[in-house]
């Protein structure tokens, strides 16, 4: 009987081992595999900003006071980020956001891990 038990007990050990292993998440996301949004602020409420993407000082002193709908018509690309309020942002200032992924409307939505106002 005695070595039943051991038996048991090295494949109750092994099954275990092989059930904890699986049930963990191995891969952690990390801001290296993270999607970069670079822009301009055009709008902050509510704990998140619309940023214009890709454009240049110049084009944004252009488009900073139209509308939605109007950047829409010009194919501006468009994102709003929701972000942590203790950052300090405000409008007109250049960022570098690091996004999981971005969804398909217009504007585009995401949420910023990080965020780093450019000088």
């Amino acid at each position: 009987m005695k070595p039943f038990r051991c038996f048991r007990t090295v494949v109750l050990l092994i099954s275990l081992l092989v059930l904890v292993t699986g049930c963990t998440q191995i891969e952690e996301k990390t801001l290296e595999s993270s999607l970069v949004i670079r822009g301009y602020i055009l709008e902050i409420k509510e704990g998140r900003m619309l940023v214009a993407e890709d454009v240049s000082k110049s084009e944004y002193a252009k488009i900073s006071d139209k509308t939605t709908r109007e950047l829409d018509e010009e194919g501006i690309p468009l994102i709003y980020l929701t972000y942590d309020k203790s950052i300090n942002v405000k409008v007109g200032d250049e960022v570098e956001a690091w996004v999981d992924g971005i969804d398909d409307s217009y504007p585009a939505q995401s949420h910023a891990k990080k965020i780093k106002v450019k000088e």
